[in-house]
């Protein structure tokens, strides 16, 4: 059964797969771990990144934004104040207005480089609101001239320079995409010298505090050697990606002519930052980011907000990321690189998720951006690439396999002889005529037997359809299996392979529960991995519920040896054990108990097997030789020496006086002589019913039996002058068997009833035919009944036990010849018969022997 998948399974090839597939996974592992890294490094996959970086913004949420307020320059009042640029004094008007509001900043982002030239009294009152106020920030603008021409700084002219707390970059920096997601903290013309507006508003605020401490300024940081960079270019350090408001947040917008008019109330803006921008269309600039189009001034408070919040997002360098790309797809691939397919498909797709949901979940609680799209990349490459790595290596294993498989098949590719051989099969087992070449008696019988008695309408073609199947049964080698591409040709391929391997697994299986030996196969360490149907039922036990010691301790061994001590010896000797020995839970019947070790993985012998042959039948055959031995040494022997005594003795008397044996002494002899024969036909007979079989047997009709034993028993009867009554069914009774033994055994119940019966008595001899029960072993239900009844002595109920024993006579016989073997020969021709002899016997009334045996039906008559 399961040894041949056993020795597959432990094969070195087997082994060999295993170790070229862990190879393969480590190597694909190491590949695509490594190509990962590679693109985290350089940034080859920043397009899906920025993609997946801008779903993620959609979850942003901002820190509260109360004390952030943006002072328009919309389209209402351009319209109010008039056309751009204003004069100055309207700037100066406003900051009036907020020095009274009493804010803690304000944030022009306006540019101011030049003056007016044709009102400089105005720019002088915009300077002197500056110093009022003694809050204002102002911006520096980075421009370049032409395509690839000079960088230069454009800072607010002198005039206000002088009085504004701080001076900030607006620089914004835009993606491939022209999508602005981050910013640098410090740009400058050489060297990051100018700080971000809303750097230099946070810087502003520290120094206003009581106790500013030390302002660490976030982001990633720009090599030296590129920050301070000697061609006159934009140098930028400090890079920080911006997160986004939600969608349902928003900054307090006032329009810059209801300030000036003293529409909005001043209170509005005590203690407030506010921020000075242009939202007319046209007018300001309009940026594109994550979450759509956004004002450079709201944009720029947003920054502010981030900043003041330490809410800025931080990258990983190249090389970091680089290494945690690397860590994270080398785990992931080697440990989906060991599921099935099925959990490789399902865990593939939760790594990818889970891959994309940490990244999300530090960008949107950590402040963190981990492109994920490399190491998510990785994964999604390892699934196709180690499905494909792993179906070649299966079908290469599995082509080997076959090869070696179909190998131990019979190859014949001659198909006549094939046909032929199986022709003459047939004719020498009979099923065909060898001359006329058709089905014969024998092989309608057959079929009959083959198909196990159910009805069938194949006929006399069931031998020709054998034939024609046996012919088409093409050679494994040869046959063709079904499939457009490799897979499903190795699919059929395995499949009959497997076919095959069922029949033959049936084959062993039912052959070993067919055993009437019992057999129990175990490992080393006493687990039972297999036991037939025999030993179940000898043991009551099965290879699950019951431990090998426990079940072989109701074996009492005839050397005495304990199993422990036996498999012990086996274990280190490796040589047969073979020893009788008792079962005492089945009636002490007899078993040869046998031991051997073998081999299945064909490295050391790793399997016991223990087989118990019942041995009874043998033993009480071989007790009854010894019994008939000392019956022949003793009764046989005995009339013996008294013949030769007889003799002896009349050869020393005639020598003296030439007398003659006398009539008494040849009687005497004769009766010697006859007992002797009549001990020597019993065994004779007994004998030959013993070796009687089914095969040997013919219809016999009961009838004539019975005619036969009423002719003997008038004959036995008329010395004591017993009567003879017979009693018979009018049907026919016949029975399948011998006649011979059958008409022996009646003469023998015969013989004993007239030998036991007194003179002058009756003597009964009846013929019935009966219904019988289910469970009988007649087909049809019906039995022959003969039994002879006498008014003898009749036997005790004790002697009834063992009547029909070997040997056995009863005490009221002693007087009387025998050897004790006459009942026990009746009850051996009835059980050959299939059926069974009955008793039913009364102290002085009389005994009434009955004989029931199977009776043939008139088709059952007419199929023998």
């Amino acid at each position: 059964m399961g040894f041949s998948f056993l020795r597959f399974y432990k094969t070195p090839s087997y082994q060999l797969f295993i170790s070229k597939q862990g190879l393969s996974l480590i190597l694909l592992a190491l590949v695509i771990s490594l190509s990962s890294a590679f693109l985290a490094y350089t940034g080859k996959t920043q397009a899906l990144d920025w993609l997946l970086y801008d779903n993620a913004m959609t979850w942003s949420q901002f820190a509260s934004s109360d004390d952030i307020v943006i002072i328009e320059i919309d389209d209402k009042s351009l319209s109010q104040i008039g056309r751009w640029p204003w004069p100055r004094r309207t700037h100066a008007e406003l900051l009036d207005k907020l020095s009274l509001a009493q804010t803690k900043a304000v944030v022009f982002d306006v540019l101011f480089p030049e003056l007016d030239a044709n009102d400089f009294e105005s720019d002088k009152l915009f300077a002197q609101a500056i110093k009022r106020n003694a809050s204002v920030i102002l911006p520096i603008y980075l421009e370049t001239l032409g395509q690839q021409g000079q960088v230069l700084e454009r800072p607010p002219h002198g005039l206000f320079y002088r009085e504004v707390q701080a001076l900030g970059h607006v620089h914004l920096h835009a993606e491939s995409d022209g999508i602005i997601r981050g910013v640098f903290l410090k740009e400058g013309v050489g060297s990051p010298f100018w700080p971000h507006l809303s750097l230099a508003l946070i810087k502003s605020l520290a120094s206003q505090s009581t106790n500013p401490g030390i302002l660490s300024i976030p982001g990633n940081r720009v090599s030296e050697q590129t920050s301070n960079s000697p061609t006159l270019g934009i140098a930028r350090d400090f890079h920080n990606l911006l997160p986004m408001p939600a969608s349902d947040q928003g900054l307090r917008h006032y329009s810059y002519s209801d300030v000036l008019k003293g529409a909005i109330d001043l209170n509005n803006l005590y203690k407030k930052i506010v921020f000075v921008g242009a939202t007319a269309a046209g007018l300001g600039d309009v940026l594109a980011t994550p979450i759509g189009s956004m004002n450079g001034v709201e944009l720029n408070a947003w920054i502010f907000q981030a900043l003041h919040n330490s809410q800025m997002i931080q990258t990983l360098p190249a090389l970091k990321l680089g290494l945690i790309t690397f860590l994270t797809v080398l785990l992931f691939v080697l440990l989906l690189g060991r599921l099935s397919p099925r959990l490789f498909l399902i865990f593939s797709l939760l790594s990818i998720t889970g891959i994309l949901s940490a990244s999300t979940l530090l960008l949107l609680f950590r402040s963190v951006w981990l492109s994920p799209t490399s190491a998510m990349t990785g994964v999604v490459a390892f699934f196709p690439l180690w499905s494909w790595l792993r179906a070649e290596a299966i079908l290469r294993f599995l082509r080997e396999e076959i090869e070696v498989l179909s190998g131990t098949n019979i190859q014949n590719k001659d198909m006549s002889s094939r046909q032929q051989r199986a022709q003459h099969f047939l004719e020498q087992t009979g099923m065909f005529d060898s001359v006329t070449k058709q089905l014969t008696q024998k092989g309608e019988l057959a079929i009959q037997t083959l198909f196990l008695e159910h009805e069938q309408n194949l006929g006399t073609s069931f031998w020709q359809i054998q034939l024609e199947k046996h012919a088409a049964t093409l050679p494994y080698s040869l046959k063709k299996h079904k499939g457009v591409e490799v897979i499903a040709r190795t699919i059929s391929q395995l499949s009959t392979i497997k076919e095959n391997d069922k029949k033959n697994r049936q084959l062993i299986e039912k052959s070993l529960s067919s055993l009437q030996d019992a057999v129990c196969i175990a490992d080393l360490c006493g687990e039972i991995t297999f036991t037939n149907e025999r030993f179940e039922q000898w043991f009551q036990a099965d290879q699950s519920s019951h431990a090998l010691l426990d079940i072989l301790k109701s074996l009492e061994l005839k050397s005495g040896m304990a199993w422990p001590q036996v498999l012990s010896s086996l274990y280190q000797t490796n040589k047969l054990f073979t020893d009788e020995a008792i079962l005492k839970t089945l009636n002490d019947q007899q078993f040869l108990c046998q031991a051997s070790l073998v081999s299945i993985n064909e490295e050391y012998n790793d399997t016991l097997i223990l087989t118990f042959t019942d041995i009874s039948q043998l033993k009480a055959a071989e007790n009854t030789r010894s019994e008939a031995l000392s019956f022949l040494s003793h009764d046989l022997r005995s009339p013996m020496v008294s013949v030769l005594a007889i003799i002896d003795c009349f050869h020393s008397e005639s020598s003296i006086s030439h007398r003659h044996l006398s009539n008494q002494e040849i009687h005497h002899i004769e009766s010697l002589v006859r007992k002797n024969l009549d001990y020597a036909e019993s065994f004779l007979q007994l004998s030959k019913a013993d070796s009687l079989v089914e095969t040997n047997m013919s219809p016999c009709d009961l009838h004539a039996i019975l005619d036969a034993a009423q002719v003997q028993a008038q004959a036995l009867a008329a010395p004591k002058s017993i009567k003879v009554i017979t009693e018979r069914c009018i049907e026919d009774a016949w029975v399948l068997g011998d006649i011979g033994l059958l008409e022996r055994a009646l003469t023998n119940l015969i013989s004993n009833a007239i030998k036991f019966s007194p003179a002058g008595s009756q003597l009964k001899l009846k013929l019935a035919k009966h219904a019988i029960n289910k469970h009988s072993l007649s087909k049809n239900g019906k039995e022959a009944q003969i039994s002879v009844e006498d008014q003898g002595l009749g036997i005790d109920k004790q002697d009834q036990k063992t009547i029909f024993d070997r040997f056995t006579r009863l005490k009221s016989s002693e007087a009387t010849e025998g050897v004790g073997l006459g009942l026990n020969f009746v009850a051996t021709v009835v059980k050959k018969h299939q059926g069974e002899i009955t008793l039913t016997s009364e102290l002085n009334v009389g005994s009434s022997f009955m004989l029931h045996i199977p009776a043939l039906s008139e088709q059952e008559l007419f199929d023998v």
